[in-house]
């Protein structure tokens, strides 16, 4: 068992999970501080009930390790806060769980003499104890300065978890992938969903129907890889398959139309990388996709 102490400050979903998987992996978890008594509190009431409090200065005169998981835009005033307080000791390490922001955002510890470090994981965190269980295993990101980044691996490691270290001019373009992969799958299932509803499938249906086939996909990408796990009319070289989807999408708002067949070009790049369709039928397929009247002012 670690004798690392743990204080956490912001006890919503992500740094509640974060300290019950932490707790259940050993490490002493000594406070709990949130904007409201009753969110400190319920945190806490899952972990064996340590000091629950409003006043971060509580928490972190003790500990060894703090863990800032407010949102993105109030951590800096946070640990400006701490820093005014006087609490901070050197030898401390300070942690945000921020996807965007990096480490630089805890300058007034670090000028206070204290380790500073992004800890982000890669994971989708809403519930507190679900979360936990997912933490156990998953990626996470770090970045900071290499002695922050070595200390911070003894809690990824005893999560079973893997990590991924990014410099910090990077970090923007790092989180722009999680955006991609993520959030913006949620958006392509949406547009989908309304496409499925424009032939008379109620929305709720038409994404139930989707989830098998949407479920089926990340379990090729998980088994098969990229670009293994590519399938459809692009991956085959099914030019007329593509050329009736774009007659047919001319009907729908043209942003549809383009966002097929800006996705189409990427696809073809992948369809070549796995060798499923070869040079002659990769061009056709650019031009189907290139716009040409009357659909010559879309994004080509």
């Amino acid at each position: 068992m670690t004798t690392e102490r743990i204080a956490l400050i912001g006890a919503g979903a992500a740094g509640s999970a974060m300290v019950i998987a932490l707790h259940q992996a050993g490490y002493p978890i000594i406070g709990i501080a949130s904007r409201s008594q009753a969110s400190a509190q319920s945190c806490a009431e899952r972990i064996g009930n340590p000091l629950a409090t409003t006043d971060v200065a509580k928490v972190v005169v003790n500990a060894d390790i703090i863990i800032i998981a407010t949102p993105d835009d109030q951590i800096a005033t946070v640990c400006q806060s701490i820093a005014d307080r006087g609490v901070i000791r050197p030898g401390q390490l300070f942690i945000h769980l921020s996807g965007a922001l990096t480490s630089t955002i805890l300058e007034p510890a670090q000028s206070k003499g204290a380790e500073t470090l992004s800890l982000h994981p890669i994971q989708a965190l809403a519930d507190p104890e679900k979360g936990a269980a997912l933490l156990k295993t998953t990626y996470f990101c770090l970045e900071g300065k290499t002695t922050a980044v070595t200390k911070a691996m003894g809690l990824v490691e005893s999560l079973s978890g893997k990590r991924l270290v990014v410099p910090s001019e990077k970090k923007a373009l790092y989180h722009a992938s999680l955006c991609v992969a993520s959030n913006y799958l949620v958006t392509l299932e949406s547009v989908a969903v309304s496409l499925l509803e424009q032939i008379g499938i109620e929305r709720q249906a038409g994404m139930q129907a989707l989830l098998p086939l949407i479920q089926g996909s990340v379990e090729n990408l998980s088994h098969t890889g990229l670009p293994g796990a590519l399938t459809g009319p692009i991956s085959r070289g099914d030019t007329e398959t593509i050329a009736h989807h774009i007659d047919s999408l001319r009907e729908m708002p043209a942003d549809y139309q383009a966002l097929y067949r800006m996705l189409g070009k990427e696809t073809i790049e992948l369809a070549l990388e796995k060798g499923g369709l070869d040079d002659e039928e990769a061009e056709q397929i650019r031009f189907l996709l290139t716009p040409q009247p009357p659909d010559a002012c879309l994004i080509s």
